[in-house]
């Protein structure tokens, strides 16, 4: 007998509409076009993650875990704090964005 380890996975990327909803935006382009050059500024600011990821023909999909770390720290990221690290508060960001959920066998 075989046993089936089974793990949901939820989505890493948003459109523009995904990510309007999750942070109850209503017109985010501004501030997802800020999240862009930040991004492209700071390469490596936003290691593991790769920020966005631009689909020609498509709209732009950006991570969500990625962007909730600029959305809450906006002021302290562009004014070029050094005392913020992505890396120390990604677990956190992945419990509160991503919904893990408990395996169970």
């Amino acid at each position: 007998m075989d046993l089936l380890k089974i793990r949901t996975q939820s989505q890493h990327y948003a459109t523009p509409k995904d990510i309007a909803r999750i942070f109850c935006y209503k017109n985010p382009s501004t501030l997802l076009k800020h999240f862009r050059e930040y991004a492209a500024e700071h390469p490596k600011a936003f290691y593991p993650h790769k920020p966005f990821i631009k689909n020609k023909g498509m709209d732009t999909l950006y991570d969500i875990v990625a962007f909730a770390y600029y959305f809450e720290n906006k002021d302290l990221l562009e004014a070029g704090t050094r005392s913020l690290s992505f890396k120390k508060d990604l677990p956190r960001l992945r419990e509160v964005y991503l919904f893990p959920i408990e395996e169970k066998y």
